[in-house]
């Protein structure tokens, strides 16, 4: 991957409380530990105000994750209508992760819109008075909003818990969700601690509807 400019961008994402509920999840609301590639994607188009149903132009844009430390973790009650008569509300408890600190890579990869996402973000911070967007930026969930976002590069020896594609990882994470279809693309990934310079070289993932880990 090439250096900081045109075609990359790093941003240091700040998250006061958000959640990330796995497919498998029913009863019991858990949470992934890290924000899935999906979610990423979306706070990103949101951050330069592409609408959900413009994503599509900047699919094989190419994003590498990590978090500082893994967030602690909090265990909300929350209330649910199961059904249309007062007797169908039930309790469920819900977790969620405090205080992310969330660094983002992205590079153009095989982005070809025309300007591609990395050039839209550099617009929407140098250019935010043009920005047109609407409601507040958040990580996943409306709810869940982001305290900061700024670009920012770490040091190359600093460790941090990356997300590695592996095709044996624990964690199946959405990368690609077709809202129409009802479907997504997922990529098995570990989490994994490692220093910034060799995190760039065996961490990236291809955002698109046929997701794919980039060595």
């Amino acid at each position: 991957m090439s250096a900081e400019g045109n075609d990359r961008v790093t941003l240091l994402v700040e998250v006061p409380i958000c959640a990330f509920r796995p497919y498998e999840s029913r009863e019991y609301q858990d949470t992934h530990p890290f924000p899935p590639p999906s979610a990423v994607y979306g706070m990103l188009l949101s951050l330069c105000g592409v609408g959900r149903q413009d994503k599509v132009q900047h699919q094989g844009v190419r994003m590498s994750l990590a978090i500082e430390a893994f967030p602690e973790r909090a265990k909300v009650f929350l209330k649910f209508r199961r059904g249309k008569e007062l007797e169908d509300v039930r309790p469920d408890y819900q977790d969620v992760l405090i205080g992310i600190k969330l660094w983002v890579w992205l590079a153009t990869g095989n982005d070809r819109a025309d300007p591609p996402l990395v050039h839209r973000i550099h617009s929407a911070f140098d250019r935010s008075h043009e920005l047109k967007r609407c409601g507040g930026l958040s990580l996943g969930e409306s709810s869940y909003l982001v305290d900061s976002v700024c670009r920012r590069q770490p040091g190359a020896d600093v460790l941090m818990e990356f997300l590695r594609p592996d095709p044996a990882g624990f964690h199946n994470l959405p990368v690609w969700i077709d809202h129409s279809a009802n479907t997504n693309s997922r990529i098995r990934c570990k989490i994994e601690n490692l220093r910034v310079a060799e995190a760039l070289k065996v961490c990236w993932i291809e955002i698109s509807p046929s997701a794919k880990r980039i060595a």
